[in-house]
């Protein structure tokens, strides 16, 4: 490549958007010429500062980069994104982006789409406004939504965008009051379902911060073995959501795992949820299962999460995944916790401080530094939620590790058997382990408490 097309390729990628950059000129097509082309003839209208122009074209290789990721993956059964706080280096180059991932799924949405998600708020300027701007654009050719939001989360500043969802025409919104279903507990889960066909499904909720400030792990799914149980959780809930008394329809076994084709490799994956009161089957349930995952583990393991207790909300304790790792890590499996800094509180510090104390456990705090823009409250943390185990299996979830969550409150996830999934999460999650980010629990120490909703 020429230096002065080098230059006309920056200016390019800086005017109207990053694409794949030709090698040389040569093998370059006439489509990319032409942008080229445009781009130049557009230089000497546009009034562009040279920080600005620099940061742009530091940017293309990245979006190009995960451009190609995803579209490699188009088509594919299981496809995993995640989100990460701007301004750090917790981007993992070998997973999806979420923002252009969830764009894609709304644009692309010809009938329905069906949202379950905790709550729901955006803030100008943000990433979430373009998903917001695809929302609009599909209600208005024609397509049905339906938007399922906890109603005890629905209130204050979290209550202005579901106002706003609900006037507009073709999308009906409800609210889920899961204390009245199960004695306790909300509608923790965060998913959608595109035409009865795709699940997109993570700890991502529907929050400008989840897209842009916290670290955060999805999945697509496909298969209709998988996505079929969620359809029915939603069926249910909404139902649930007019009457909590509606009856439910739950058998004791059905379908809900599937064989699936991952980058090349055959990979078991098997739909499970919470809370069992309210399944379409009782083996749905989760909990037992991910407990079983770990009593099976021989050498690690890894478990990511915002944050882990004993403790339930009524002060009584939920130890089930707690003696599960404790009993791996005292028959030598080498046991990692990595949490948010927002367990610094004392009763999440007790029992990481506890955890840390047992040979071969080990725990650590991820800390993110505050924005350049000032202060975000309940951000720059993270806040996905999965566990691999071994060399190939894997638990993605969108469930914190207490009893509630699974006893009283709705969650999804699932459980996969397959090595290259395994290799990705745990790829991720030792580049958190080991990130500058990082803080190793000391049973020793006192480490002050987090205030996440305000600066100290």
């Amino acid at each position: 490549m020429t230096k002065s097309y080098g230059y006309m390729w920056a200016l390019a990628c800086l005017l109207v958007g990053c694409a794949s950059q030709p090698t040389t000129m040569e093998n370059t097509t006439a489509a990319d010429a032409a942008e080229v082309v445009a781009a130049e003839a557009s230089v000497s209208e546009a009034a562009v500062s040279a920080e600005g122009a620099v940061e742009n074209v530091k940017a293309c290789p990245k979006k190009a980069a995960d451009d190609a990721l995803r579209h490699a993956q188009a088509n594919a059964d299981v496809m995993i994104f995640e989100s990460w706080p701007e301004e750090t280096t917790l981007d993992n180059d070998h997973i999806a982006d979420v923002i252009p991932v969830w764009l894609e799924a709304i644009d692309g949405a010809k009938e329905t789409i069906d949202f379950s998600h905790y709550y729901a708020i955006t803030a100008p300027d943000t990433a979430l406004e373009k998903v917001i701007a695809s929302l609009k654009a599909a209600l208005e050719r024609g397509v049905k939504v339906r938007f399922l939001i906890d109603k005890r989360m629905n209130s204050d500043a979290n209550a202005e965008l579901p106002q706003v969802l609900s006037g507009l025409s073709g999308l009906e919104l409800r609210e889920i009051d899961y204390p009245a279903i199960t004695g306790g507990g909300v509608q923790h889960s965060k998913y959608f379902i595109v035409d009865g066909k795709t699940a997109y499904f993570g700890s991502q909720n529907f929050d400008w911060r989840s897209l842009e400030q916290i670290s955060e792990m999805g999945a697509r799914l496909r298969p209709e073995a998988l996505v079929t149980p969620l359809k029915q959780i939603f069926e249910m809930d909404w139902a649930l959501a007019l009457n909590p008394e509606t009856p439910l329809a739950q058998s004791a076994t059905c379908q809900h795992a599937a064989d699936v084709d991952y980058k090349g490799e055959s990979m078991h994956v098997e739909f499970v949820a919470s809370p069992q009161k309210t399944l379409p089957c009782a083996d749905m349930w989760d909990l037992p299962k991910m407990i079983a995952l770990i009593g099976q583990a021989k050498t690690s393991v890894s478990v990511q999460l915002l944050n882990y207790a004993t403790m339930n909300y009524d002060k009584t304790t939920f130890m089930e995944l707690d003696d599960a790792l404790v009993a791996a890590a005292k028959r030598g499996v080498k046991v990692r916790l990595l949490v948010s800094d927002w367990s610094t509180k004392p009763k999440n510090m007790k029992d990481l401080k506890r955890l840390a104390a047992i040979e071969n456990f080990e725990a650590r705090m991820i800390e993110v530094p505050e924005h350049s823009t000032g202060f975000v409250p309940y951000s720059r943390t993270i806040h996905s939620k999965f566990m691999v185990v071994d060399d190939a299996d894997t638990w993605l979830g969108t469930s914190n590790w207490g009893g509630d969550y699974f006893y009283k409150s709705r969650n999804v996830g699932f459980l996969a058997h397959g090595k290259t999934l395994n290799a990705e999460l745990s790829k991720s999650f030792d580049h958190y382990w080991n990130s500058q980010y990082a803080i190793v629990v000391d049973p020793n120490v006192d480490y002050p408490v987090k205030n996440q909703a305000k600066k100290p």
